[in-house]
């Protein structure tokens, strides 16, 4: 890894920094910038991203998308950055639209030509398109963990896309008692470690261990139990 990384942070909770998102992502930036890595994060509640109208001219020309908006500066940003990590509760099976219309957005870093790259047709990259990993950070309000798979093959397939690697996930299921059970005191912090070591994780070792993940994702709650109290609210 270089000897110091460029992160940037993108985090499409509609309740920014005080939502369940951000309960697991600020500890994993703190563990990043502990490390010594450069964080810099953006919440998309504060900029202005239009959606792509998908003319190409983008692809065809140096890069530049004709629409004036946050953009225009913001793809430099992820252009120049080793590491992008994406922030966003599960919404209808995948990440929110403000999330999907940024991720649209970075198309401009892509060539309209196409090459044979691993075995399959895709775009070139820009040389100027620096990005070697991205990692996803999610929450979501229902019990199991396979509420996450198609956000999580989809920002796969979009790696593959970008030609960065797919470094994991870390993801919190039934997480609206997370909170509830930190002010009580429950036997919940290891999650919050184990979100700030894998900040250490990704920095020092280029990668994050299973291990490490698993324990944000791990039960907290009974399903019986987290229906109740859900219910009752």
């Amino acid at each position: 890894m270089k000897e110091t990384m460029k992160v940037m942070v993108v985090n499409s909770s509609p309740r920014m920094d005080k939502g369940n998102t951000a309960l697991i992502l600020n500890p994993f930036i703190e563990g990043m910038e502990e490390k010594g890595a450069e964080v810099e994060i953006y919440y998309t509640n504060k900029l202005k991203i239009n959606p792509c109208q998908g003319d190409m001219t983008c692809m065809r020309s140096i890069g530049n998308c004709f629409q004036k908006d946050d953009m225009e500066w913001l793809l430099p940003n992820v252009n120049s950055a080793d590491i992008l990590v994406m922030a966003s509760p599960l919404y209808c099976d995948g990440v929110t639209g403000p999330m999907k219309m940024f991720m649209d957005r970075l198309v401009p870093s892509i060539h309209l030509t196409m090459e044979i790259r691993d075995n399959h047709v895709r775009h070139p990259v820009r040389e100027e398109m620096n990005l070697e990993k991205v990692v996803l950070v999610s929450n979501c309000g229902l019990w199991e963990m396979d509420n996450f798979d198609p956000m999580i093959n989809h920002i796969k397939a979009y790696c593959k896309n970008l030609n960065a690697e797919y470094v994991g996930a870390l993801l919190r299921p039934h997480a609206p008692v997370l909170r509830p059970m930190l002010k009580n005191k429950g036997d919940v912090s290891d999650i919050i470690e184990s979100a700030r070591k894998a900040g250490y994780e990704l920095i020092e070792y280029g990668k994050i261990s299973s291990e490490t993940m698993n324990n944000i994702s791990r039960p907290i709650i009974s399903k019986e139990d987290y229906i109740n109290i859900v219910n009752q609210e």
